[in-house]
């Protein structure tokens, strides 16, 4: 059984990143396009994808926690460096920034 502890403080902190995470994406798409039409789009698409996880939970949940938790730690460290990297090298290509954000803030 988890450790109550541990458990609410990884769900806090994992709120917390995903919330910073969500407004520096926000930000850095308005202060590129100016484009609100662009920002509440890739708002919509963040919460699409949050409410279609109750077909992929199901699926996440056949597989060991570990395995799982690890695996989802390295891609989102990877995407998050390649978004890193295309936001900074690849400024005006908004359409990659915006899919590498939405397929690492649902992974």
């Amino acid at each position: 059984m988890l450790e109550k502890k541990t458990y609410l403080l990884s769900r806090a902190t994992m709120l917390l990143s995903n919330s910073l995470f969500g407004m520096i994406i926000i930000w850095w798409l308005q202060t590129q396009t100016g484009k609100s039409s662009l920002v509440g789009l890739t708002n919509a698409i963040f919460s699409i994808t949050a409410a279609l996880s109750i077909f992929y939970g199901p699926i996440i949940d056949k597989h060991s926690i570990k395995r799982t938790s690890q695996t989802s730690l390295l891609v989102q460290t990877i995407l998050l460096f390649l978004l890193t990297a295309v936001m900074f090298w690849l400024s005006h290509d908004i359409v990659l920034t915006i899919l590498i954000s939405i397929i690492s803030k649902r992974y």
